[in-house]
């Protein structure tokens, strides 16, 4: 294995711990918009590491509902910001990582298929900002993950070989695209129903710690 040289991080669910906050806020809108009632599993499984125009496509396609993305926009993000998204707390082991990652001079961005204002605001409440590079988020991509023209744009901000670069991703989706362009991947859940969709995935761990062990190896 080449030595790598960069780490490429996804958002929601790997370093910040938010897709209950997500279910929260969406449960009660299809409860009230379709009168559809899911709880977390039921979340896990079918919404969450997903785009907006995913889930609004799987609500009109698999459940029959007369929806656009442009309403459910409108509706989620007024949800959010009545529930405070600077709320939302870090992944254990998130802070420890990118400074293990920054003093081993390892060269770190994100991908996420969140929007810039949601970085922002999240882990500019936690001061974690200036450890990343850059960040490749909705509003750079014409085709957000599971395409890989997201990591394909992050390793063309490197400047490196994707062979050279792990991304860190907690969904088959972002798995996925990481794949696609090429780039080595470690895989962080605990979700049972995620773990059996990473088939293609090598290294998979169950947090952050663990992901951070390998990472030492690989350095």
């Amino acid at each position: 294995m080449n030595k790598i040289q960069a780490v490429l991080f996804d958002l929601d669910g790997t370093l910040i711990d938010s897709e209950y906050f997500y279910f929260k806020n969406w449960a009660p809108i299809l409860k009230q918009e379709f009168n559809l009632q899911i709880n977390y599993e039921d979340w896990i499984r079918d919404f969450a590491g997903h785009t907006l125009a995913h889930n609004v496509k799987r609500l009109t396609e698999d459940y029959g509902y007369d929806v656009t993305e442009e309403h459910m926009w409108k509706r989620t993000r007024a949800a959010y910001a009545d529930s405070n998204m600077s709320d939302i707390e870090l992944m254990p082991g998130a802070r420890e990582i990118l400074a293990f990652l920054k003093a081993e001079d390892i060269r770190i961005g994100l991908v996420t298929s969140s929007y810039r204002s949601t970085v922002d605001t999240v882990l500019g409440k936690h001061e974690l900002l200036d450890y990343f590079e850059f960040f490749v988020t909705r509003e750079c991509v014409e085709l957000p993950k599971p395409n890989p023209e997201p990591y394909r744009l992050a390793l063309t901000n490197l400047g490196l070989p994707a062979d050279r670069c792990v991304a860190i991703e907690d969904t088959s989706t972002g798995s996925t695209s990481a794949l696609g362009a090429g780039t080595q991947l470690i895989a962080v859940t605990k979700q049972e129903v995620e773990r059996a969709r990473l088939t293609a995935v090598d290294n998979i761990v169950e947090n952050l710690s663990e992901a951070k062990a390998l990472l030492a190896q690989w350095i």
